[in-house]
């Protein structure tokens, strides 16, 4: 299954590295079929709880193939890949997977997108520490 992703006010920082932002609700849809692990689930419940008073901004970090689908349309980047990994924030994209679009309604994340292959985003990861 092919999954879309529109990135707002996208900045294409290289020829792999892209960033902007993803309403909830649209960030919800993607990742609510996502296999989560149970510990991470368990902090998204912690997440959930506290995001009932009110969502604070965080960041995602994903990853996705080197040839990743992409269009423009204005500002916006659509993505379409079949499997998309998250790097980071995982348990806050759990918690907002388990929420309702009015509770997600009129907030967005900041995405960090890399079109890399995993064994290359490990190394990145790895050099940047």
């Amino acid at each position: 299954m092919i999954m879309r992703l529109r990135l707002q006010q996208a900045v294409q920082e290289n020829d792999y590295y892209f960033r902007g932002f993803v309403t909830m609700t649209d960030l919800a849809e993607l990742f609510r079929a996502y296999p989560f692990r149970e510990e991470t689930l368990e902090k998204a419940a912690i997440h959930r709880r506290n995001m009932e008073q009110g969502i604070s901004p965080f960041s995602v970090t994903l990853r996705a193939a080197p040839d990743t689908e992409r269009d423009a349309e204005g500002d916006d980047l659509i993505f379409q890949d079949a499997q998309w990994e998250i790097r980071d924030g995982k348990s806050r994209v759990a918690a907002v997977t388990e929420m309702t679009e009015e509770e997600l309604a009129d907030c967005e994340a900041e995405v960090k997108i890399f079109l890399l292959t995993e064994e290359k985003m490990e190394k990145m990861e790895q050099n940047r520490f």
